[in-house]
């Protein structure tokens, strides 16, 4: 009788990043992340922050899925590597030098891009309350005229 070989040491397997669960994470989360960085800063750039991003997801897949609001750290690696792209010249991100980062991302998601209240909620790893929170500081801090256009241009997009 021989016994079976010890299974294979983990930390010596190669990492897996494309996990299935990160490639479907990827496949829903690429395009609204596209859509929200293109509105922050030129095309571009924008699609280098989002690939930034998913690799930088890639390689901390496993952490991330460990961390208490997944969903979350996610939206702030995005914003971050989105951050890192947007150049003091660039004019097309008022809205992330007028209001808090997370007041400016809710108002971009919804009133922007036309994400519902639930859509805009799981990309930033939120509750739905939570969101409706931010917009209504975002809507108090800004003009009525600005909350007027951003509803404008997602209904005219």
């Amino acid at each position: 009788m021989t016994t079976p070989p010890p299974p294979p040491d983990a930390a010596a397997a190669p990492a897996r990043p494309a996990t299935s669960a990160f490639a479907a994470f990827r496949r829903r989360h690429h395009d609204p992340y596209r859509r929200y960085a293109r509105t922050r800063v030129e095309d571009r750039r924008a699609d280098t922050a989002v690939d930034d991003a998913f690799a930088e997801l890639a390689a901390r897949w496993d952490e991330i899925l460990r961390s208490a609001n997944p969903a979350g750290h996610a939206w702030c690696v995005l914003h971050a590597a989105v951050d890192a792209a947007d150049t003091p010249d660039t004019v097309r991100d008022a809205l992330h030098r007028a209001l808090p980062p997370d007041q400016a991302d809710a108002v971009v998601l919804h009133y922007r891009l036309g994400m519902t209240l639930t859509t805009t909620a799981n990309l930033m790893g939120l509750d739905v309350s939570a969101v409706a929170m931010r917009l209504v500081m975002a809507e108090r801090a800004l003009p009525a005229a600005t909350i007027r256009d951003l509803e404008r241009t997602h209904h005219h997009a």
